[in-house]
């Protein structure tokens, strides 16, 4: 049956609304590449380059020295590395063993490693050398199902670490082991990994992605990405990190869709973002706004060979329109905004090239399917432009969360996924992100959605940055309050806060309180953490 939505007729030309997706695995599509094309480089990192073939004898010992450990298809092996190539290596190599790749930030704090390997009961990690007394610290402290910790150690900066049989050596793990393929079954419905929500309004929750889902992914994506160039010349420019589903799927399986070649960037500054585009000259990057504005404000950016750039993917938070046509001037690249979480195998949606609608997250890719509801009911479906509960259904979307039926009987009801993000769509179908359902305010009966005022604080000259939380009103309900930093130099008062959002905003979205901060609270993808504000707020009135 033909599958027809509003959206359709804004796709760019040869872009179908429906695809044949391939039954393979992740593991056979990079099989497939190191065949074809085995001397063409894969990663380039640095001054170092690794081809397909290079990478994939890595992959295939390290797969093989982990099956000799005793790991089996289904178990979990955690990943606790930044973007480097060992990263990569080890994705891969965890794919041939049918074993769970479960990403983590090697950032994180012992409580947060601690929920991870617990609820994924992960019983081996690879692990970056310099946070590996971190993690050591974890496994010996009996609270988790750890028991092998496989140390990546960084020429220079080596660790010292005590001599025991389960802390083993990833490069002589790697040496002693054999070159052979592992030879394991795997399938269309096997789990892939194991993607952690940031957790940032709850718990986390390990999203279960599939062969499946991202097969579905790469087959979308290069249909989408054909307007932006020939798939042959894709070059990505890896800024977001790898454990991050958007760095993960944008980065190493963007790249399977065509057989492309990833330049890591392992410290991010936009120094080395930019040493990296004049050195590489990548023709895609998935990036986030902040680094965007970042290289913006950059006296290199001009001088830069960032014109290589073709397709500038902004996501994870809202890019604000002037940064954009800043950028766009300055480079000739096209940025498009998309949207995606870990529920959706991260991008289910985008703006076309031949219709940019700045300020919106774009529309579906094909097979998907896209209603805006009602927030009470969850089920009427809200008119043109006024906002609901965003809820999509299509093969980007995960069957259900790791081990936890409770929370997927509440996100995914009759093959729908409610994001509990607040947005409208347009009639042409493109959708705007108002908030999210758990940080809107609700001020006497009304909603307010706090982008909505970070957005307008965002045009004020002085400003650089800003937060709107709900707070507490004993009339009201809640009130607004926010958090503002102002640009080196700047100087404001709490009432021409209030007086400039008071030319704008209706009378119950007007801020009653104002404070200023020398930094806003942000997750690792760079979006406002307004769960780290409430505590803040929260604290300080105990």
């Amino acid at each position: 049956m033909k599958f027809e939505r509003r959206w359709h007729k804004w796709y760019d030309p040869d872009v179908p609304t429906q695809c044949y997706y391939p039954v393979t695995t992740m593991k056979d599509e990079f099989i497939k590449w190191v065949r074809a094309q085995p001397s063409k480089p894969y990663i380039h990192c640095n001054d170092l380059v690794y081809t397909y073939k290079e990478t994939n004898d890595i992959a295939k010992k390290l797969a093989n020295a982990l099956l000799n450990l005793g790991i089996k298809k289904g178990d979990r092996v955690a990943l606790a590395l930044p973007n480097i190539p060992e990263f990569v290596f080890s994705a891969h190599a965890v794919m041939k063993t049918g074993a769970i790749l479960v990403p983590i930030n090697p950032l994180y704090t012992v409580p947060e490693m601690v929920y991870n390997f617990c609820d994924s009961s992960s019983e081996t990690v690879i692990v970056y050398g310099p946070v590996a007394p971190r993690v050591l610290e974890v496994m010996r402290s009996g609270k988790t199902p750890l028991k092998t910790m496989i140390v990546m150690q960084v020429p220079g900066k080596e660790v010292t670490l005590e001599d025991a049989p389960d802390i083993l050596d990833y490069a002589a793990l790697i040496a002693g082991a054999s070159d052979m393929e592992p030879d394991i079954h795997l399938t269309y419905d096997d789990i892939v990994i194991l993607q952690y929500t940031g957790g940032t309004t709850g718990v986390p929750k390990g999203c279960c992605l599939t062969n499946r889902n991202f097969v579905a992914f790469f087959t979308v994506f290069i249909e989408w990405a054909k307007a932006m160039f020939p798939p042959e010349e894709l070059r990505t420019l890896c800024t977001v990190p790898l454990y991050h589903i958007y760095g993960f799927n944008m980065q190493i399986n963007a790249n399977l869709s065509s057989g492309g070649t990833m330049c890591l960037v392992p410290e991010v500054t936009p120094d080395n973002v930019l040493d990296a585009i004049d050195k590489f000259l990548p023709t895609y990057w998935p990036a986030v706004p902040a680094l965007i504005q970042m290289l913006n404000m950059h006296p290199r950016l001009p001088e830069s060979k960032a014109s290589s750039i073709r397709f500038l993917l902004s996501g994870s938070a809202p890019l604000p329109v002037e940064a954009m046509k800043k950028f766009e001037a300055i480079t000739g690249s096209t940025i498009i905004e998309g949207f995606g979480g870990s529920e959706t195998t991260n991008g289910v949606m985008v703006n076309p090239k031949g219709k940019r609608k700045p300020g919106t997250v774009g529309i579906p890719f094909p097979d998907m399917d896209v209603k805006i509801v009602d927030l009470k009911n969850g089920v009427d479906e809200m008119p043109i432009n006024e906002p609901g509960e965003l809820i999509l259904k299509g093969p980007l979307i995960i069957e259900k969360y790791w081990n936890n039926p409770e929370e997927t009987a509440k996100a995914i009801k009759n093959g729908w996924f409610y994001t509990g993000d607040i947005a409208t769509m347009d009639e042409d179908g493109y959708i705007t992100i108002v908030g999210r359902t758990k940080d809107m305010i609700i001020s006497s009966g009304f909603n307010v959605y706090p982008r909505d005022i970070d957005e307008l604080l965002y045009t004020h000259p002085k400003i650089l940055d800003a937060g709107a939380i709900g707070v507490p009103d004993p009339i009201r309900g809640e009130s607004v309050k926010v958090f503002v930093v102002l640009r080196p130099g700047e100087t404001m008062t709490e009432e021409e806060v209030i007086e400039f959002c008071r030319q704008s905003l209706a009378a119950y979205k007007v801020p009653r309180y104002v404070e200023f901060l020398d930094d806003i609270p942000r997750t690792n993808m760079k979006k406002v953490d307004r769960k780290a504000l409430r505590e803040m707020e929260q604290n300080r009135s105990k």
